[in-house]
């Protein structure tokens, strides 16, 4: 029988190793400055309007189009011009999801997000009651925006950009050392993006689903769709079913309960068709890892990823 320990321990030459080193360290820049030039402008621009104007900190559309603007509209070119130095490998045509199936995917990636997001939950709970205080939860800030400009932000300018982000422009990127870590390594980066505890591991959980519709279909638009009909459930769905008090809320539950349940189902029945390429590259997975987080772009990442959650962990005030 043959040990696979031999393979992960096979140690490429180093010369190899810097190679594919500088080459994800690349990547990690470009996710690194998409974030750095966006928390450089919030940071920014607060400061002086704090100085200039301060009763715009508590403006929603000023703090709307902050976000946006900032993430968006500084960030997003940031990631673009630092990522594009780097070959891509883009996605062969596919055959598109059909009606049907696309909503089982649908129901699958609602089930992922409700199941790992009680989690985080419960975890931010356990986190607030052994520091006796309640763990802020950044995405909250957003309730307090225009429902126009909260909708236009959720099911139309972040589908968009992000997808273009981690499911063309950082996939593309990863698929030569092989499908499998492609989708699981795009859907990572997507989790640290958002910067949080409270969104790091639904997001993670629902990108490995987008990233592999992707892969198979070449059809970012659907993923896209998959993203903005996600994102409706919060900025349209949720507030239409506040003003009903105590029936909205049990209406909620039951839509959540039957969502985990089909969505489960559903991806039992359709584990069995999940099929990945062999990977093409040299590297054994283990060593693919390593030198995907061992290089000084990806380690910045994750450092500044770190760094806010333990911003957003301090005690408030």
């Amino acid at each position: 029988m043959q040990d696979w320990r031999v393979k992960s321990l096979d140690r490429p030459a180093p010369s190899e190793l810097r190679v594919h080193c500088q080459y994800f360290s690349q990547l990690g820049w470009a996710l690194f400055a998409q974030m750095l030039s966006m928390l450089t402008v919030q940071v920014v621009v607060s400061a002086l309007v704090g100085l200039l104007a301060p009763a715009l900190l508590s403006d929603p559309i000023f703090l709307w189009t902050l976000s946006v603007v900032s993430a968006y509209g500084v960030g997003f070119p940031a990631f673009c011009l630092m990522i594009r130095r780097v070959d891509a490998r883009p996605l062969e045509p596919g055959r598109p999801l059909g009606p049907a199936r696309f909503f089982q995917v649908y129901l699958i990636v609602l089930a992922l997000m409700y199941l790992t997001n009680m989690a985080t939950l419960a975890f931010t709970a356990l986190i607030g009651l052994l520091r006796g205080e309640t763990v802020v939860n950044p995405v909250e800030q957003m309730e307090s925006y225009p429902v126009a400009l909260t909708t236009l932000l959720g099911c139309v300018i972040a589908p968009i950009t992000e997808e273009l982000m981690f499911r063309r422009l950082l996939l593309n990127r990863l698929r030569p050392y092989g499908e499998k870590f492609a989708v699981v390594a795009s859907a990572l980066c997507f989790g640290l993006f958002h910067g949080n505890l409270n969104q790091v591991f639904y997001a993670f959980a629902i990108g490995l689903v987008f990233a592999y519709v992707a892969l198979r279909t070449g059809r970012l638009w659907q993923v896209m769709l998959l993203h903005a009909m996600v994102n409706s459930i919060s900025v349209l769905i949720l507030p239409l079913l506040e003003p009903l008090g105590t029936a909205g809320e049990n209406l909620l539950s039951l839509l959540v309960f039957m969502a985990i349940v089909v969505g489960i189902v559903f991806l039992v029945a359709l584990r069995r068709e999940v099929r990945f390429a062999p990977s093409p590259s040299p590297l054994s997975t283990g060593w693919t890892w390593r030198v995907f987080f061992e290089n000084p772009g990806m380690a910045c990442f994750c450092v500044l990823f770190v760094a806010l959650c333990v911003i957003y962990l301090l005690p408030q005030g």
